[in-house]
């Protein structure tokens, strides 16, 4: 046996499980028959292929099945029909968020303002399963309707529920799902309260934050240590500041 056999024997085990088009269809039609109050589930087919297709008010979604076989193969290892069953509802979770969704549900949170990832802004996501999905206003929503959308999720970012830790000079939040973290930022003399409480005094605090990760209060010198430290853009600024950021 060559120096190889050993290995190649590993192959099948490294092999990724692979999605059939044709039991995703099956799943699909599933999910179409059994439906979900206040969404229209359909199968579409035209030159582009075969797609599912969510509308929900006025917001609507559309994957194309062999892309969406990828992307299940990627995610997963059960390909039985339960687990594309469950593969094709986390998918419907991540549909687009509609603006009775957003006031019912929305809460602010601190996001990326631009693809490169150089500025924060505020913004309303839902949280949904596993998922925590944004929210963008409609062309046609009125800009009164925005305003009040984004008033009642900051409201609701009170809620969320975040731990605090003290870490040497550092308030550290965290949330079961990071992203919620930055909830917390929205009213920025409860964190400083609570860091008070804990015995840390933040004389002119700076905030370290990377959507999706724990938010860092410290004074400015830790602040641009930890900044400096961190292999994953953030974005490093004052507390007074939080209220000022732009929304998304």
């Amino acid at each position: 046996m060559t120096r190889l056999g050993p290995a190649l024997r590993l192959l099948p085990r490294l092999t990724r499980p692979t999605c059939d088009p044709a039991d995703l269809l099956a799943a699909a039609r599933r999910l179409c028959a059994a439906g979900r109050a206040g969404l229209h589930l359909e199968l579409r087919t035209d030159d582009r292929g075969t797609a599912l297709v969510v509308e929900e008010a006025e917001r609507s979604a559309r994957a194309d099945l062999d892309d969406l076989a990828v992307a299940v193969a990627r995610s997963q290892q059960d390909m039985s029909p339960t687990g594309l069953d469950a593969a094709l509802l986390r998918w419907l979770d991540t549909r687009p968020v509609t603006d009775a969704e957003a006031l019912r549900r929305g809460i602010a949170v601190l996001s990326w303002a631009d693809a490169a990832e150089s500025a924060l802004a505020w913004q309303v996501v839902v949280h949904r399963g596993d998922d925590v999905v944004g929210w963008v206003p409609h062309p046609f929503t009125p800009a009164a309707e925005v305003l009040t959308v984004r008033a009642a999720a900051s409201e609701r970012a009170a809620d969320v529920v975040v731990r605090c830790s003290v870490e040497g000079p550092v308030l550290l939040l965290d949330a079961d799902d990071p992203l919620l973290a930055t909830a917390a930022c929205s009213a920025p003399e409860h964190v400083l309260a609570q860091a008070s409480r804990a015995g840390l005094r933040l004389t002119d605090a700076r905030v370290v934050v990377t959507p999706g990760r724990p938010v860092a209060w410290a004074d400015p010198a830790v602040a641009a240590r930890l900044a400096g430290e961190t292999v994953e853009p953030c974005a490093v600024l004052p507390w007074r500041s939080l209220a000022d950021l732009p929304w998304v």
